[in-house]
């Protein structure tokens, strides 16, 4: 069967996306730690190999080093502009939803009760399922994959463009419906945040790796210090 282009594009999220949810089914069926990132790169497997045969890899969607001085400081300033951006706009949500009714379930933050008061649990959680799982996975699917088709899909227009931004923002979003209706706004706020980052700057992940890292890094540092109290 020959397809189009655009519909093999089709063809590609689908699949990705299904992979990606049904090792997320499976996982939380057996109550994996780490569900979430094992999905991730379960989905980049699957991605890498339609990528594969179109001779497209992943340093062409934008994963490398900075390879001079003056590229690792920009791209570090660049990762704390986006972690500014994020934190403020995380500050507005909890204000917007709770005008509206709308509160993130208390058991959205269950799975990471079993690290409280253990500091190698802590520390081997922030390593492989904060800065691997999510930190390089989310951004290599979400951004350096599906943003990417989702731009070859509607087109290289400024329409096209800006529809794959939100397009992609709402599935990313509902990747977190867990979190209820504020973690899916939050989370989808976000992926806006990082699509206009990535393509401004010329498609490069690696401050967004950082950034999604560190971001991450806080809210789960807070948690665990706080002992739970602080989501």
């Amino acid at each position: 069967m020959n397809l189009t282009s655009k519909q093999r594009t089709i063809f590609e999220i689908i699949v990705v996306l299904s992979t990606m949810l049904l090792v997320k089914d499976i996982a939380d069926r057996f109550n994996v730690i780490g569900a979430g990132s094992i999905a991730m790169w379960s989905g980049i497997f699957a991605a890498t190999f339609f990528m594969k045969k179109q001779s497209i890899s992943w340093k062409d969607r934008g994963l490398g080093l900075p390879n001079n001085v003056k590229d690792w400081l920009k791209s570090i300033g660049l990762a704390l502009l986006v972690v500014v951006l994020v934190i403020a706009f995380m500050a507005i949500v909890p204000i917007v939803a709770s005008a509206f009714g709308f509160s993130i379930p208390e058991s959205s933050t269950d799975r990471f009760e079993f690290m409280l008061g253990n500091t190698v649990y802590f520390a081997a959680y922030l390593l492989i399922v904060i800065w691997i799982g999510a930190a390089v996975g989310e951004e290599l699917l979400m951004r350096g994959f599906l943003l990417n088709n989702l731009m070859s899909l509607f087109g290289q227009s400024k329409i096209g463009v800006v529809a794959a931004v939100v397009f992609h923002a709402i599935i990313f979003g509902m990747l977190h419906i867990s979190q209820g209706i504020p973690g899916i706004i939050g989370t989808g706020g976000v992926a806006i945040i990082f699509a206009i980052m990535y393509l401004l700057n010329s498609r490069k992940l690696f401050p967004l790796i950082i950034a999604h890292g560190l971001i991450n890094s806080i809210s789960l540092t807070a948690y665990f210090l706080s002992d739970g109290k602080i989501t």
